[in-house]
């Protein structure tokens, strides 16, 4: 096994829930989850955002990291009920612009339950209005961060109060679909194997929705999700599968406008009206003859005998192109089970 997570390490976080190996003798592979009530794993997460302008050169948009804790809280029969919770959060961008410790405030008091199928499989968030409300408490605290570090004179000429600030983000983060795509964001590449049977010769394809695709979208964008096992990787305690989709001009720009017009809006002059925003937005658009693509690349390790995915790493690259030349963004997550 080649993955980076030490076996001894693993060890001690799985010997108190040990079930039979499922690697089959039929040259399948079964990802099941084994988990009892009480039952914990921890994540290292870290994320980096790179943009490639059209000479080539890279910068760091932005780099994050955070600890995030899954607990099994329930469980049926047919079900179980796991809770999200995050601590150590920083980001590169939010803590500068916001405060490391607001930052850290609000995330360590926002916690997500999702139901499961006995399988482990993902079904459904069931606390978005916690969830909500919680975000709800927590944009003011960003809000004064924000503008702690603006002179009042400045703020003053730009003609927007701190009450308008609140009402606009809040108005933008806490929308249900908002809050159910980040929730899903966390929790669902994780388990999204879970209750398949895998043959280890064989590349599947299946459609797969992916939940806002970029900031300030909302919606799904439909992919065809291809996957195989990675039996070289692979063995009887461990399974690596790998996955790949891309989304072409057609499907993206519908979300490139979503998001354009989103932004623009939030920094728009309060006299400019939605529909003038939205005409700027596609004017720009047309006139540079702009066309997006994506593609994304993963691989995910998954621990057999208990269900918990030791490692998730995926690299998604948004490829923008117009009259000026070809721009890259390059989004690379991992994440990473930790002996607590």
């Amino acid at each position: 096994m080649k993955h980076i997570t030490s076996l001894t390490a693993l060890l001690s976080v799985f010997l108190p829930f040990l079930a039979s190996a499922q690697m089959m003798p039929d040259s399948t592979v079964q990802v099941c989850a084994y988990w009892q009530k009480g039952d914990r794993a921890v994540y290292e997460c870290k994320s980096s955002t790179v943009k490639i302008d059209k000479e080539g050169k890279e910068t760091t948009a932005n780099a994050s990291s955070e600890t995030r804790i899954f607990e099994v809280i329930d469980e049926t029969e047919h079900s179980y009920l796991l809770q999200t919770s995050y601590k150590d959060v920083f980001s590169s961008e939010l803590s500068m612009s916001v405060g490391a410790d607001v930052l850290n405030r609000i995330s360590e008091g926002i916690t997500i339950r999702t139901q499961t199928d006995e399988f482990g499989t993902v079904e459904k968030v069931v606390n978005v209005d916690e969830v909500t409300e919680a975000l709800r408490a927590g944009i003011p605290a960003i809000i004064d961060g924000v503008l702690a570090k603006y002179d009042k004179k400045d703020l003053k000429e730009l003609g927007v109060s701190r009450q308008e600030l609140i009402d606009t983000y809040t108005a933008i983060a806490c929308r249900p679909e908002s809050i159910v795509s980040t929730c899903m964001e966390d929790v669902a590449p994780l388990l999204l194997y879970h209750g398949a049977r895998l043959r280890l010769d064989e590349e599947y394809s299946i459609p797969y929705e992916l939940q806002s695709p970029l900031p300030n979208t909302t919606g799904t964008l439909p992919l065809d999700l291809h996957f195989w096992v990675d039996e070289e990787q692979s063995d009887s305690s461990f399974v690596v599968i790998r996955s790949f989709f891309e989304a072409d001009d057609e499907t993206m720009m519908p979300f490139i406008r979503e998001s354009a017009v989103n932004s623009a809006l939030t920094a728009a002059p309060e006299h400019l009206s939605a529909d003038k925003v939205e005409e700027e937005v596609d004017r720009s658009i047309a006139e540079s003859h702009t066309r997006v693509s994506m593609k994304q690349y993963t691989a995910t390790v998954v621990h057999l005998d208990s269900g918990w995915t030791t490692e998730w790493w995926s690299k998604r690259i948004v490829t923008k192109t117009d009259d000026d030349g070809e721009t890259k963004t390059v989004v690379e997550r991992e994440v990473t089970l930790v002996d607590e």
